[in-house]
């Protein structure tokens, strides 16, 4: 018997938390890859077998992720990846800025020379990445600002910057931009420096200059390299159909 007539057998009306949970995070991370993009279409049956989950789960994680305004569901339509405009990537972009540079701002004074040859090494395998390594170079550049952002000493700040840095993880565009990488290696390269300094002040000044840089640099891109109907130039475009 199939999960799906499983569920209509047994009556169900909610999914096994884990089995919703793990449909969730594959589906935000497809959306946060670029693997679905904005405006596309998520059809039930096909997440289901895809994700090799019970379309009940499906349909959990879809509520779940529009709660997140991640994916739009609308009545006799169904359900899409929610279009995203530029603006407010933008906009996000520059929160985020202003939330990591007091993020370095505070750990200048609280990384260890163990915190700052942690950096230094995560600097170094990114120099060695070729061209190509474009996933294997994103999670080294998580781990850049992680390593900067838990020595903030500062829950709560953390926990904004987590919460923003999923509307700024576009990232399968901005670092598939030729020249994009080498520019974000010199401005980790001057982050350290300053942060080994315990320059705090130019610290955070450099760390947003590094997070809007990329920012512009994507809507950029965008603006120049992608279907003009795919991502809305400003607030109004998203609630059009």
């Amino acid at each position: 018997m199939s999960r799906n007539a499983a569920e209509k057998e047994t009556g169900r009306t909610t999914a096994p938390h884990g089995e919703w949970e793990k449909a969730l995070r594959q589906l935000r991370r497809d959306i946060y890859s670029g693997r679905r993009l904005p405006r596309e279409r998520l059809v039930e049956k096909d997440l289901a077998r895809d994700l090799s989950a019970g379309r009940m789960a499906v349909r959990q994680a879809l509520a779940r992720l529009e709660e997140e305004g991640l994916v739009r569901i609308e009545p006799y339509k169904g359900a899409a990846v929610a279009g995203v405009s530029l603006e407010r990537i933008l906009e996000s972009y520059r929160i985020h800025a202003m939330l990591e540079g007091q993020a370095a701002l505070l750990a200048a004074d609280r990384l260890d020379e163990g915190d700052l040859t942690a950096i230094c090494e995560t600097i170094r395998r990114q120099r060695a990445l070729g061209p190509d390594r474009v996933q294997d170079w994103q999670d080294l550049n998580h781990q850049f600002h992680r390593l900067i952002n838990l020595k903030c000493d500062n829950h709560m700040l953390v926990e904004l910057i987590r919460r923003y840095s999923q509307f700024t993880s576009y990232w399968f565009i901005v670092m598939s931009a030729p020249g994009r990488i080498p520019t974000n290696i010199d401005e980790h390269r001057e982050i350290l420096e300053a942060l080994s300094r315990r320059d705090g002040s130019s610290a955070r000044e450099l760390m947003e200059n590094h997070i809007i840089g990329s920012g512009r640099y994507l809507v950029d891109f965008v603006r120049q390299h992608m279907p003009l109907g795919l991502w809305g130039e400003g607030a109004e475009t998203e609630r059009k159909d």
